[in-house]
């Protein structure tokens, strides 16, 4: 009755264990795609309104942020993870260059923002 206790105990606790590890994993996609998108969408009212200054001090946040969590994407959704970085580079790119390409820009902007929606939509 003690081995049948302890096996029992035992592969609850691993099953928590894994459980656990795959809720960290999704909350840390989840609140990193989130804070992408605080990003895209401050980046938006900054191309937007021609504010060149904050777009420079925008754009490169997607990358840090990103960063954070890339790697949990790319073991998951191959594809959306290649979407993603199809826009982010090109979007910080442009967040960095010289003159404000608003309409280049804008539209790249919004492509990453789509994408982060579908990744959202997958973490929920």
């Amino acid at each position: 009755m003690k081995k049948l206790t302890s096996m029992i105990l035992s592969i609850g606790l691993g099953s928590a264990l894994v459980l656990a590890g795959c809720s960290s994993a999704d909350s840390k996609v989840s609140e990193g795609v989130n804070k992408m998108l605080d990003t895209t969408g401050q980046l938006s009212k900054a191309i937007n309104s021609g504010d060149q200054a904050k777009v420079k001090e925008v754009g490169p946040k997607l990358e840090d942020q990103w960063s954070s969590f890339e790697d949990d994407v790319k073991k998951d959704d191959k594809e959306l993870y290649e979407k993603i970085e199809k826009y982010l580079d090109p979007t910080i790119a442009g967040s960095q260059a010289a003159t404000l390409d608003k309409e280049a820009l804008g539209t790249l902007n919004n492509q990453l923002t789509d994408a982060l929606k579908e990744l959202e939509g997958k973490t929920e």
